[in-house]
């Protein structure tokens, strides 16, 4: 049943989150039909559907390994099927997830595949997809250039598609992107451009009901164009109003970008005793997407590229605290060589890049890293680097 909720992500996942019943309901008769399903094709089609809900939902929730094998397989499975929608939003959603791991390359592979499926299909919703698609991609490869042109054509296809939900959301997009490639090295016209957008879309999103997030992202880029220009004051109250509004909307999708956003403007502009709450919400958030994504390689990826490079630089490093941290009861007797091993693993070092940076072996790193997993009573890297989040010592 999470997946065909995940699939509603994809059409309707704005209206769901403002309380709109009617859309459940909808979920409800589509679980009713799936269990009808009889022939082969039937079957097929939904499970095709089911495998772009699975990769929605994960990527939502920051199971990017997930995100991507299961986007994979719906893409192939909708080009089986002859389904171009299906096709074009399992592309699309790929695509979101290598933008996440910062892999601009891979990224843009998969729009084309997206933009080869929305031509055979053309559409309103798709077109204006496609564009923000490409604009978070451009931005995330830190093209400003690029980033403006294909988010203001999505603002400009959202006006004619003529519905306020979808100008608020994309104005934040483009807001929160301009804002972030604006602040360094200071971009005046991408300074102003933010401010417009989030300014015009924190205006739409007080019309809608609910708790859209958009508004939430608004203050974000606002926050972060009000430190640039020397307020600091200012951008701190932005940065602590758009992570309240994301807390009142009550739901655990990760908006990393909006998350970082104010995050860094807090640890930038807030008090001291005001920085530790920040510092501990990111390392909470690392230790999450440590444990969502289970896959060693796609994790080490998220880590050391993109926004994962990021989320840990913002956290910072920390040293254990006296008499050693603990988690569940569980005490920290780690030696010194072996928290290198556990930090270095948790920045997204693979066993050979380990073994070159300690000067030991391939084996011994093995060994070292079997000692450490029994130490902390963790089952997998995944968990020992959720650990390393949570006890404070990333």
């Amino acid at each position: 049943m999470s997946s065909i909720i995940g699939l509603a992500y994809t059409s309707w996942g704005a209206e769901i989150r403002f309380g709109a019943a009617h859309r459940l309901e909808d979920l409800r008769r589509l679980w009713t039909r799936m269990r009808a399903f009889t022939t082969e094709s039937e079957r097929a089609i939904a499970d095709a559907q089911m495998l772009v809900g699975v990769e929605v939902f994960a990527l939502a929730k920051g199971a990017y390994d997930l995100a991507i094998a299961r986007g994979e397989d719906a893409h192939r499975a909708a080009r089986g099927l002859g389904d171009r929608g299906l096709e074009f939003l399992a592309a699309g959603f790929a695509a979101l997830a290598h933008v996440a791991l910062g892999e601009a390359g891979h990224a843009d592979r998969w729009l084309e595949r997206a933009a080869n499926a929305a031509a055979a299909l053309p559409t309103p919703l798709g077109a204006r997809r496609l564009e923000t698609w490409r604009g978070l991609a451009r931005a995330a490869a830190g093209d400003s250039a690029g980033m403006r042109r294909h988010l203001e054509t999505a603002v400009e296809r959202a006006t004619e598609h003529g519905r306020a939900a979808d100008r608020c959301e994309t104005l934040a997009e483009l807001a929160l992107a301009a804002a972030r490639l604006g602040r360094a090295p200071l971009d005046e016209d991408l300074l102003d451009l933010a401010e417009r957008s989030a300014q015009e879309a924190g205006s739409l999103a007080r019309l809608l009901p609910g708790h859209p997030p958009w508004g939430a992202r608004a203050d974000a880029a606002l926050a972060a164009v009000e430190l640039a220009r020397g307020r600091p004051e200012r951008a701190a109250t932005l940065a602590d109003s758009a992570l309240a509004a994301l807390q009142a909307a009550k739901h655990d999708d990760l908006d990393l970008p909006l998350i970082l956003t104010a995050a860094g403007v807090l640890l930038s502009a807030a008090p001291e005793d005001r920085r530790g709450g920040v510092r501990e919400l990111l390392r909470q958030i690392a230790a999450i997407v440590a444990q969502r994504t289970v896959d060693d390689d796609i994790r080490a990826r998220f880590f050391r590229t993109g926004m994962g490079r990021e989320l840990v630089g913002l956290a910072g490093p920390l040293e254990p605290q006296a008499g050693g941290p603990t988690e569940g009861g569980r005490p920290m007797e780690l030696e010194e060589e072996e928290l290198r091993i556990l930090r270095l693993m948790s920045e997204g070092r693979t066993n050979a890049e380990l073994a070159r940076d300690l000067g030991i072996t391939p084996e011994e790193v093995a060994r070292r890293l079997g000692i450490v997993l029994r130490k902390l009573a963790a089952s997998s890297r995944a968990e020992a680097t959720a650990f390393a989040f949570r006890a404070g010592l990333m």
